[in-house]
């Protein structure tokens, strides 16, 4: 029984020997302690041997299973630890290193491989890491790790592929047994992109300060608030003349050598530029010593990020020369190259100025008399001499605050500042007469010039540049209608001409904007009372002042080409309006429409008649033209050429205002109107004066003879239409029968309510 205790005892002291390995390598990593090893050891030697077998096999099966069970938790200890370093290897960004103490590496990263640019991890398993590093910093760092300290260094080192990478490497001592470093982590960092970064910045910061230093515009930068100079370039000392120092302490130094003028409009920009995000610009002054002045334009940008103004950043740079060219531009531009007085320009700019200050003033025109003569006669050198004399002595007669200037030619313009009666005005005319008056001496000659002034005070006579312009104007071509050398101040009748001019520029919109309609005044057969015709009368639908009747309007218009083409629309509408007249009333047998003496001798007239008649397809005697006596005798020739050709397509003739001309009776021979229309000025006195009828009824006889019919227009009272009746009138118009009305109001009449009309 002994000799079988000591044959197990053998066995268990083989598999203890067999297993001391990893005893050894628990007990290294602290999982397993040795003591109950070396109670199983004495008691194996010593102690336990007296012990009866069957107790030392029940400790010694103990001891085993104790040993064993310590043996499997230290393995799976070490497998975790591994895993989680192989899992922190794998995620790890840097490069990772174990190297042994001298220097080669034990393990790699597969980031580390890749950053190293080696085709697998394993293939720099023995590399000699510290050789890869030029220079003593790499050595240094890793001696000092394996003397027990953590330290770091940056440098370069090339890939396998020869790349050239900067790295900064950290390190730290990995202890073992017994507290003794036995090897070196180290974990590298690709910092290749920031220095290049770095160096891209050093040589833009380089080139900054060259350009700052070289360059003569200034470059500042500023919180959004203006509050804080964030940075500010070395060309402010040149620009300002004034130290940077002096900007150091004081931030607002800048802004105490910009003028004051100048200074709220500079900061009003600088706050637009924060506020909208928007550059913008602003030209301020800069007062300098010895009253010296510069100009600088600032370009002012907003810095935006993350949607708002984070900072502002400015250019200056000096604008001197820029404004003195641009002044003399402006002047160029603004300056009578003559006689070096205000131009046209210049005029009307300070016109707006004037009437925007809404201060009184006056604006005069002032016209040299009979100037042609002089370029005519002595040459137009000599004429520009004589403007300039006179421009100068303009110049010298007027007070200070006024302006003169020459809009071209031989006119002057002047204003006046202040309030002016008629004795002040006529004063200062007279001043500026005399001035034009006195000889000028040219080539050894003597001239003596007159000139005629027009003179338009603000704001009586117009509140606006144009409207004082025209004013002025006007009242010097009245001053020339006096006689000339004499001035007039704006009046009645130059209102009058100037309603007339500005009605005459309304009636070219109104023919454009087809403002003008016909109104129909109808005729009545004076035995029967029947409607046989119509005239056609002009009106105008003004948008402002509502329907105007021709006479305040027809003037204008036949003073004007405008008669022509408002005519031709007149014939168009009027025919057409027979047609369907024709059709509604086929006793209205005819529409009468007027033609003014300038539309009769023009040339278009009959064949404007003639296309109106076909496009209407009306029968051309219903179409009557009513021409007055003057326009038949100012060409009586030409005058019977037309009324054949009128004729000829069967359109009947009316004299219009018979008896108010100055035409023979032999007239109506020649003509061979088909009707004589009496003026109203006939029909007026007709039922109160007999020698007023006797002529009425003589001519109507005379008409009745010739074959022409008698229409008496202006009919306004029962007993003028007795009167007529008895003096055996054919027709009558006027307003006791019917004012004019629309086309429309007109074929809803019935006849019986026209003949009861009548009687």
């Amino acid at each position: 029984m002994q000799r079988g205790a000591n044959d197990f005892l053998g066995t268990i002291g083989e598999t203890i020997a067999r297993n001391r390995p990893y005893i050894e390598r628990a007990r290294r990593f602290g999982a397993l302690g040795l003591a109950p090893l070396g109670v199983l050891a004495a008691a194996c030697g010593t102690i336990f041997v007296p012990l009866p077998w069957n107790v030392l096999l029940g400790v010694l099966v103990f001891g085993a299973a104790f040993v064993v069970h310590r043996m499997h938790e230290a393995n799976r200890k070490i497998f975790v630890a591994r895993q989680v370093a192989h899992g922190l290897l794998a995620i790890a960004e840097d490069c990772l290193k174990l190297l042994s103490l001298e220097g080669r590496i034990m393990c790699i990263s597969e980031v580390g491989g890749q950053l190293i640019e080696a085709d697998h991890a394993d293939d720099l398993i023995g590399v000699d890491w510290l050789a890869l590093w030029d220079g003593p910093d790499a050595r240094r760092a890793f001696e000092r790790a394996k003397a027990g300290e953590s330290t770091s260094f940056s440098g370069a080192c090339r890939t396998m592929n020869g790349t050239l990478k900067w790295w900064t490497s950290t390190f730290a001592p990995v202890y073992g047994e017994h507290g003794r470093v036995s090897a070196v982590l180290c974990k590298s960092r690709d910092i290749t992109a920031e220095r290049n970064l770095i160096d891209e910045l050093r040589g833009n910061a380089r080139v900054q300060k060259d350009m700052e230093d070289h360059v003569d515009a200034v470059f500042w930068t500023a919180t959004r608030d203006f509050r804080e100079l964030l940075h500010v370039s070395s060309a402010f000392e040149r620009m300002w003349e004034m130290p940077m120092s002096a900007l150091e302490a004081d931030q607002t130094a800048w802004s105490q050598s910009v003028h004051p003028e100048d200074l709220p409009a500079l900061r009003d920009e600088m706050r637009t530029a924060v506020n909208t995000g928007a550059a913008t610009q602003s030209y301020f002054r800069l007062c300098l010593q010895h009253d010296r002045t510069r100009w600088v334009r600032a370009d002012i940008y907003p810095v935006i990020e993350d949607g708002a103004v984070s900072r502002v950043v400015s250019v200056c740079v000096d604008a001197t020369d820029e404004r003195e060219r641009l002044q003399e531009l402006h002047r160029l531009a603004n300056t009578d190259s003559l006689t070096g007085l205000a131009n046209r320009n210049a005029m009307m700019d300070a016109l707006v100025k004037r009437c925007e200050a809404l201060a009184p003033f006056a604006y005069l025109f002032i016209d040299i008399d009979r100037f042609k003569s002089i370029n005519d006669t002595a040459g137009h050198i000599a004429g520009d001499a004589v403007l300039r004399t006179i421009a100068r002595r303009i110049a010298e007669t007027l007070p200070d605050g006024a302006v003169a200037a020459r809009p071209g030619g031989d006119e002057f313009t002047v204003i006046l500042p202040g309030s002016f009666d008629q004795e002040s005005i006529e004063r200062a005319c007279r001043k500026l007469s005399l001035a034009c008056h006195r000889p000028i001496e040219i080539d050894c000659k003597s001239v003596t010039m007159t000139c005629s002034i027009g003179v338009a005070l603000y704001p009586e006579h117009g509140r606006t540049p144009e409207a004082l312009f025209i004013s002025a104007d006007m009242a010097m071509y009245a001053a020339k209608r006096a006689g000339r050398n004499t001035f007039r101040v704006f009046g009645d009748r130059e209102k009058d001409d100037l309603a007339r001019a500005h009605l005459e520029a309304q009636l070219h919109g109104a023919i454009r904007e087809k403002e003008f309609v016909l109104h129909y005044q109808p005729q009545y057969r004076v035995d029967s009372g029947a409607l046989v015709g119509v005239e056609a009368l002009l009106r105008w639908n003004h948008p402002q002042l509502g329907l105007l009747g021709p006479g305040a309007f027809v003037p204008v218009l036949e003073e004007s080409a405008l008669i022509v083409e408002a005519g031709h629309w007149v014939i168009r509408e009027a025919v057409q309006a027979g047609s369907q007249l024709a059709l509604a009333l086929p006793q209205a047998c005819s529409v009468a429409l007027n033609v003014s003496p300038k539309q009769f001798r023009d040339p278009r007239l009959v064949s404007v008649l003639r296309h109106a008649i076909r496009r209407a397809g009306i029968d051309s005697n219903r179409i009557t033209l009513e021409i007055t006596e003057s326009a038949l005798i100012d060409n009586v020739d030409d005058a019977q050429v037309v009324l054949s050709n009128v004729r000829a397509m069967g359109v009947r003739i009316a004299i219009d205002d018979f008896g108010t001309g100055y035409s023979s009776l032999s007239y109506l021979a020649r003509f061979r109107p088909d009707v004589l229309k009496l003026d109203k000025s006939f029909v007026d006195n007709i039922a109160t004066d007999a020698m007023v009828r006797t002529v009425v009824e003589g001519v109507i006889d005379l008409a009745h003879k010739l074959g022409v019919t008698v229409v008496a227009e202006g009919v306004e009272t029962q007993e003028q239409l007795d009167t007529l009746r008895d003096v055996r009138c054919d027709k009558v118009q006027g307003f006791l029968l019917s004012r004019p009305v629309l086309l429309a109001s007109l074929m809803m009449r019935t006849d019986a309510e026209d003949a009861a009309t009548v009687r």
